[in-house]
């Protein structure tokens, strides 16, 4: 009987052992299995990350409102890729644009960016067009408030992930992948209103950072294109296109909207430099209550800015002037300048790339008279001193918009109404 009962607990403690080491063994093999279903990720992730004490960043400094974009270490893109993309923490593709349309603004820019957008090659971002990232949405700004949602440069990063979600779904072949993604901000170029939030200027009286350095920063090689119009031309489609709450628009009161402009940016040079000056957010508010931004069109203050800190070879600048009269040809220089393949007339015409129809037209402005004569001459005194500038800047007098037929200098062109 005993030994009876000695077999049996034997037995059992076998049983008990056996099961034990079975179920030991399933859970490693669920977790091996488990390991191998997770994606590959790097020990080295190419995301932002404080660099340690740097002159622009030095430890203990106050926590800042905004990215400290300067301090974030810039990304490593992946070189399977035209478009700079990059594999994140949890192993999912990243993307900034390819290329950035910056400036400026009413010379054409949503046209453009519509155009080369329809490039087989080219992913819209989610936006379509404007992220407003760099000169508004960082800050807390739109328009002339400051009182706006602030955004981080992780919700700039998404705006692009219509690239990244195909990029995704394309399957590797020989050498890089070709689609590309852009930004078409006009304000981009001009707007530095946001200046005294950038840590690295703080106490400053002027700025030493701006916009530029920044997205040299995380995005070293990008294409720059800029499209400008006759200044004189472009603050008056500019004064129809801004809805200020003025009821009824005309060129009279255009021309009473230009004189105050004038005497705004007049007081405001009495005491500071004219950067300064164009780069201050009371003075754009004022200038904007006064109904005219008269200050966009001293092209060549903000332009000074961009080749400062980007090679001249990465910053394509066309006439607007030139873009209506030829837009075919301009657009196969500015596919060119991107590197993008070129396509042939039948292409040019199927993704209606060379179509007449334009993607935006003022229509405030549609049945206006043509300014004032009177107007006309005090902007062309105001900004001829920036447009002779600007001309030795580009090495290109088209840039200095004279007529054959001009007594005076700036001329007006009616073939570009649209815009």
């Amino acid at each position: 009987m005993m030994e009876t009962r000695y077999i049996q607990l034997c037995a059992s403690m076998i049983c008990i052992v056996l099961l034990t080491s079975l179920q030991l063994y399933i859970k490693e093999q669920t977790r091996i299995s488990r390991t191998k279903l997770l994606p590959y990720v790097p020990n080295h992730i190419p995301t932002p990350v404080k660099e340690p004490n740097t002159t622009l960043c030095p430890q203990g400094r106050p926590k800042p409102t905004i990215d400290d974009i300067l301090c974030m270490a810039p990304f490593t893109f992946n070189s399977s890729h035209k478009n700079p993309c990059w594999t994140s923490v949890n192993g999912k593709l990243k993307c900034l644009p390819y290329f950035q349309v910056i400036g400026m603004d009413k010379c054409g820019t949503t046209d453009l960016f519509a155009r080369i957008s329809r490039h087989p090659d080219v992913v819209p971002n989610i936006k379509n067009k404007e992220t407003m990232w760099w000169s508004w949405e960082r800050y807390g700004y739109w328009l002339w408030s400051s009182n706006a949602r602030r955004t981080y440069l992780s919700n700039y990063i998404h705006y692009f992930n219509n690239l990244a979600l195909r990029l995704n779904n394309i399957s590797q072949k020989k050498g890089k992948t070709q689609l590309v993604t852009g930004d078409g901000t006009p304000m981009d170029m001009w707007d530095f209103r946001g200046w005294t939030m950038i840590p690295q200027n703080k106490g400053l009286k002027e700025p030493q950072y701006l916009t530029p350095h920044l997205i040299r920063h995380v995005n070293r090689d990008v294409k720059l294109l800029i499209l400008l119009r006759n200044p004189v031309d472009r603050l008056y489609s500019d004064y129809y296109f801004i809805d200020n709450g003025e009821r009824s628009k005309n060129r009279t009161t255009f021309h009473q909207a230009v004189v105050k402009a004038i005497d705004v940016l007049k007081k405001c040079q009495e005491h500071r430099s004219p950067r300064s000056c164009l780069f201050d957010f009371n003075l754009n508010a004022k200038l904007v209550k006064h109904k005219t931004r008269i200050h966009l069109g001293f092209y060549a203050v903000f332009l000074r800015e961009w080749l400062s800190v980007f090679p001249r070879d990465q910053i394509l600048i066309m006439r607007t002037e030139d873009y209506s009269a030829n837009t075919k040809s301009v657009m196969k220089r500015v596919f060119d300048f991107l590197q993008l393949k070129s396509l042939k007339e039948l292409e040019l015409s199927k993704f209606k790339i060379t179509t007449l129809k334009r993607e935006y037209v003022t229509k405030h402005k549609l049945g206006k008279q043509p300014m004032l004569t009177k107007t006309r001459v005090i902007l062309e005194n105001l900004y001829r001193a920036d447009t002779e500038e600007l001309s030795r800047l580009l090495k290109d007098k088209r840039f200095l918009w004279i007529s054959r037929d001009s007594k005076s200098g700036m001329v007006g062109n009616s073939t570009i109404n649209q815009f």
